[in-house]
């Protein structure tokens, strides 16, 4: 793993200022008793659909991003800076020290690809992140990126922790899923923009996974906090890309 951010670019982004997640543009909430419905392990997949620039009037901070319903887990971002090429970026809210592995998106050769839907091509970032339990009141976050030339999951971070299962499932943190997270009054004339393919899974009390789903409106609640963005297209709820 350390082998791997050491090729991919820069560690931890501790020289950079930007804002903690928190706002939200457009994207999908999930439901309370979904958000809960998870044993010792839960986890995410999903295609960003993240063009470089954003284009538009994005002139400040501008997210991709997802949590896996976890409390404490981790968000594996998209980030955007006003119109400079994105970065991948890793919030882990476990830790103190809550930015992570930081990587432009000149070295993610192997992990961007091309997505169709709805008759349309998207430049996409598939990306993975898991919280689950490895022994009593500890658990570990986990995030992978998808190698394509070598066609499997590759492990960007991991970090292990101590966690009560109330603080996993209490709480705002963890209920959101993926959304396009907004720092600046007003959206106009940007690229499409969303995600792909929401898949959602969770390990029970004996910590035996289920398969992936996609996710489903009967699980999660679309919210748009009206900044511009408006919808191209929505799979209720798996999919979606807005433009503004």
């Amino acid at each position: 793993m350390a082998e791997l951010i050491e090729r991919l670019g820069p560690e931890a982004a501790e020289a950079i200022e930007q804002p903690v997640p928190g706002g939200v543009g457009f994207g999908c909430f999930y439901t309370p008793a979904f958000k809960t419905g998870w044993g010792q392990g839960t986890g995410i997949a999903c295609d960003y659909v993240c063009p470089s620039p954003p284009g538009g009037n994005v002139n400040t901070w501008l997210y991709l991003t997802a949590t896996n319903r976890s409390g404490l887990g981790v968000e594996a971002l998209v980030a955007y800076n006003a119109q400079a090429a994105p970065h991948f970026i890793v919030f882990d809210w476990a830790r103190a020290d809550h930015w992570q592995t930081d990587v432009p998106f000149a070295s993610l050769g192997s992990y961007l690809t091309t997505k169709s839907a709805h008759g349309n091509s998207f430049p996409a970032l598939p990306v993975w992140n898991s919280t689950f339990q490895i022994g009593v009141g500890r658990y570990r976050n986990q995030v992978f990126l998808y190698n394509h030339p070598r066609g499997g999951w590759d492990l960007i971070y991991q970090y292990d922790y101590d966690s009560s299962d109330a603080q996993q499932k209490t709480g705002w943190v963890g209920s959101w899923g993926p959304i396009v997270e907004t720092f600046q009054p007003a959206y106009a004339d940007t690229n499409p923009l969303g995600v792909l393919a929401i898949q959602i899974n969770g390990a029970d009390k004996d910590r035996r996974w289920t398969e992936f789903s996609f996710l489903s409106s009967a699980d999660s609640n679309l919210r748009t906090d009206n900044l511009g963005f408006r919808l191209s297209f929505l799979d209720p709820n798996y999919a979606f890309i807005v433009k503004s």
